[in-house]
């Protein structure tokens, strides 16, 4: 009976992972669900909640998660406030250097975002980052986790398929 939130992941939508909890009686915190001002109220309550699951953008053999978000509410509950984080990365992930990751979450998820999304943004058109400025751009936040942040309990889960963005 956890709160269980959900950054907004396609890997964690693939798996079925929000229908799930809500089938075995854990309140889901769910961003995708309700009017704008709930989707807002939700995101904080991410903050707060019991577990937290999401993906990565990109994972470095050595174990560093790099991710890229627009609205930092993702991001800022992978680093501090759940009471434990979940990531559930595709091997398609991974990638050998941490410039290697940055460049897929840059050139490979977030186009690949801004299509799912519709936002208004030159890699929405072209299928590659233009480090544009505009209102609907979902680069503005980058954050590398080189190691389990203190006082934040981690579980990293690396499928062996083809998953997200």
């Amino acid at each position: 009976k956890a709160t269980v939130g959900f950054g907004g992941s396609v890997t964690t939508r693939q798996l079925n992972l929000p229908q799930i909890m809500k089938e075995q009686g854990h309140e889901v915190f769910d961003h995708y669900v309700g009017s704008p001002e709930e989707r807002a109220l939700t995101r904080k309550k991410q903050l707060t909640c019991d577990v937290f699951i999401a993906s990565s953008n990109a994972l470095t053999l050595d174990g560093k998660l790099v991710n890229i978000d627009g609205t930092g509410n993702r991001v800022a509950a992978m680093i501090f406030g759940p009471g434990h984080v979940v990531l559930v990365v595709g091997a398609n992930k991974i990638t050998d250097t941490l410039q290697q990751a940055l460049d897929r979450a840059k050139d490979i998820a977030s186009p690949m975002n801004t299509i799912r999304l519709d936002c208004s943004t030159p890699c929405k058109a072209t299928g590659q980052c233009h480090d544009c400025s505009g209102e609907s751009r979902i680069c503005n936040i980058t954050v590398i986790i080189e190691r389990r942040p203190m006082q934040t309990p981690y579980t990293v889960i690396v499928v062996g398929d083809e998953l997200g963005n």
